[in-house]
C-alpha cells in the first residue's frame, strides 16, 4: 500500500485592476504556483484575510482606489512574512522608490515584462526570503 503524498504549492496573489493582465499573469505562473487573484487593494486584503499569509503578492502600482505601494504597507504590517513585488511602468516614481527603500516592496518589475524573466525572478524571490 502506498500513501498519497500531498505537496504544498507556493501561493501567489496577483492584484491588478485589469482582467487581461491578471489572466496573463495567471497563465504565466500557474504551472509553478497556486494563483489567487484580486482586482484592487480591498479585494486583496479580503483574500489575505481569508487565506492567511501568502508567500508573495504580485501587484500593479496604478489601480483605482489604493495604489500598490499603499497596499504594500498594509500587507507588511499585517502579514510580515509575505513578500511584495510591484509591477509598474513607473519604476522611477518617488513613491515606488521610497517603498523599495523602506522595505515595503521587495522588488519592482518594470512593465512590459517578459514571461521567462518574470518566472525566474519570482522563483528566486520565493526561494530567498
Amino acid at each position: 500500500m502506498s500513501a498519497a503524498i500531498e505537496v504544498m504549492r507556493i501561493c501567489v496573489l496577483v492584484v491588478d485592476d485589469e482582467v487581461l493582465n491578471r489572466d496573463l499573469l495567471r497563465r504565466v505562473l500557474k504551472r509553478d504556483y497556486d494563483i489567487l487573484e484580486a482586482e484592487d487593494a480591498s479585494s486583496a486584503i479580503a483574500v489575505l484575510e481569508q487565506h492567511g499569509e501568502i508567500a508573495l503578492v504580485l501587484c500593479d502600482q496604478l489601480m483605482p482606489g489604493r495604489c500598490g505601494t499603499d497596499l504594500a504597507g498594509e500587507v507588511k504590517s499585517r502579514w510580515p512574512g509575505t513578500r511584495f513585488v510591484l509591477l509598474t511602468g513607473f519604476d522611477e516614481d518617488p513613491q515606488v522608490r521610497a517603498a523599495v527603500g523602506s522595505g515595503l516592496v521587495r522588488e519592482v518589475v518594470a512593465k512590459p515584462w517578459r514571461s521567462d524573466a518574470l518566472r525566474s525572478r519570482i522563483a528566486e524571490i520565493v526561494r530567498n526570503p
